[in-house]
């Protein structure tokens, strides 16, 4: 009777395995999601082969790697990295790779908010 729960666990094709959340990788018994993605508005400083740079509120910035997978939209377009200009408003869309590295997915520009007019009263 003892020989059967070790015949099963030794039938099982990749031997005993922990559960894991859907998406969710481990690190030393730890689940870390690195799926998760974070929007940052703020202004376009600069985008090259490596990196983009967005600055955000009291003057700090955001630094994301740049991959084969980085969109770049411009007016619902995809386009280059050099069709943005320095001090336009965008939106950087970012996850966390493997190891933790901020990871850009999207630098989107900013949709201009319309500037309402005033009547002038007689």
């Amino acid at each position: 009777m003892t020989i059967l729960p070790l015949l099963l666990l030794l039938m099982m094709p990749n031997g005993p395995q922990a559960r894991r959340y859907p998406g969710a990788t481990t690190t030393r018994g730890s689940a870390v999601n690195t799926d998760a993605v974070a929007s940052f508005s703020g202004t376009f400083k600069s985008a090259d082969k490596k990196f983009v740079i967005v600055g955000v509120e009291d003057g700090e910035s955001i630094k994301a790697y740049v991959t084969g997978k980085t969109k770049f939209i411009r007016e619902g377009k995809s386009v280059k990295p050099s069709a943005f200009e320095e001090g336009e408003q965008v939106t950087l869309d970012c996850e966390r790779d493997l190891r933790m590295n901020m990871v850009a997915v999207k630098l989107e520009l900013a949709p201009k908010k319309p500037v309402e007019k005033k009547e002038a009263q007689p």
